[in-house]
């Protein structure tokens, strides 16, 4: 097990930042990059995937090897979105389980939980609550659980449960809602064609009827021009909708965590350097970082740089740690007891977690 030394205090830039790695072990790029950013969060993908088993290895020595140890994070939606296949297969997408009932629902999501938490993760990126119907072309579609905002709630708050009930975290995604666009934020920046007043009455509401249940959002980069004007700024950096909406209306508590600051929609109009500064002054507390090692380390440096000539900006960024911290009390609370010693369970138990996920998949699918 590769350990990497404890830092003699927690580094709140490196715990703003949630990072991707490369490759399947812990090498030593990677070895050197965490140990300089300290990052209060790791995301994992189909990439860092080998077999299941090797999965577990590598989260264990990535909490083992940092102090504090990092939120290890993935998306697992089922559908289209699985970083585990093909070690999982035939999970359905969030359209395809709106029928199976609550119950049902519920307990497909602790299986679900119970799989990660044996590899050991500690939050999973869902469920989606975007209003949308699943041929929308903006990236949404069926990962959503339809137009219906009563539909969605249930759907979703079934979700949480199931999730929490296994000692992982779920993450609300994206707010306020990426549902009503027609381009997708991986490649553009898409804009809302709603009216405000229906917006709200549709749109907005899971995000209000659950924010006191998940722990967590993220917030997507959409354009919302009756909150935030007419000039093309994602909700990610503004502050109108990450603080305002989100924390001052919405009266959210947890953590907001951007959708990944490397997608088009906000990385070819902002200047990297300025990117993470003004996600983090809009009011995440989190900024995702998927891929380049090169723009993590730019990102946490200039964090600090801001910090260092602006009290208010330095302010913030404590702030957002003390978020962070809080969101690993809440991952303590929730687990209690049920994660073995390293962090992960033995091979054995992860096969049952799999095959258990996979059975109380295809019965729920069988029953819709």
């Amino acid at each position: 097990m590769t350990h990497l030394s404890p830092a003699p205090s927690v580094d709140p830039f490196g715990q703003i930042l949630f990072v991707g790695i490369s490759g399947t072990l812990l090498g030593p790029e990677t070895r050197s990059l965490l140990a300089r950013v300290r990052p209060g969060g790791i995301i994992l993908f189909k990439r860092n995937v080998s077999s299941l088993a090797d999965l577990a290895s590598l989260c264990a020595s990535l909490k083992e090897g940092l102090d504090p140890p990092p939120l290890l994070a993935i998306d697992e939606e089922g559908g289209r979105v699985t970083r585990l296949a093909p070690h999982v297969t035939g999970l359905p997408a969030a359209s395809l389980t709106t029928a199976i009932g609550d119950d049902r629902l519920r307990e497909y999501w602790r299986r679900y939980g119970d799989l990660l938490a044996s590899l050991g993760f500690d939050i999973d990126f869902a469920p989606v609550v975007d209003l949308c119907p699943p041929d929308a072309p903006n990236g949404i579609a069926d990962r959503s659980y339809g137009t219906d905002p009563e539909k969605v709630v249930a759907c979703a708050s079934a979700a949480i449960e199931g999730l929490l009930a296994a000692g992982v975290l779920p993450t609300l995604k994206h707010f306020p809602g990426l549902g009503d666009t027609l381009l997708d934020s991986h490649h553009h920046l898409p804009s809302v064609r709603k009216k405000r007043d229906a917006f709200e009455k549709e749109d907005l509401v899971p995000f209000l009827r659950l924010g006191n249940k998940a722990p967590a959002v993220m917030i997507g980069h959409g354009h919302y021009p009756f909150y935030a004007g007419p000039d093309p700024i994602a909700a990610t950096l503004s502050k109108e909708i990450t603080t305002g909406l989100l924390r001052e209306r919405a009266g959210f508590e947890g953590a907001a965590i951007s959708d990944d600051l490397e997608m088009k929609a906000v990385a070819v109009r902002v200047a990297w350097e300025e990117l993470a500064p003004r996600a983090v002054e809009a009011g995440n507390d989190m900024v995702l970082i998927c891929h380049s090692a090169e723009r993590i380390a730019a990102a946490h440096e200039a964090l600090r740089r801001r910090a260092g000539r602006d009290a208010p900006f330095a302010r913030r960024c404590e702030e957002a740690a003390g978020r962070v911290a809080a969101l690993r009390t809440r991952l303590e609370t929730v687990r209690g007891a049920r994660r073995e010693p390293g962090g992960h369970a033995a091979p054995e138990a992860i096969e049952r977690a799999r095959a258990a996920l996979m059975e109380t998949a295809a019965l729920s699918v069988a029953r819709a």
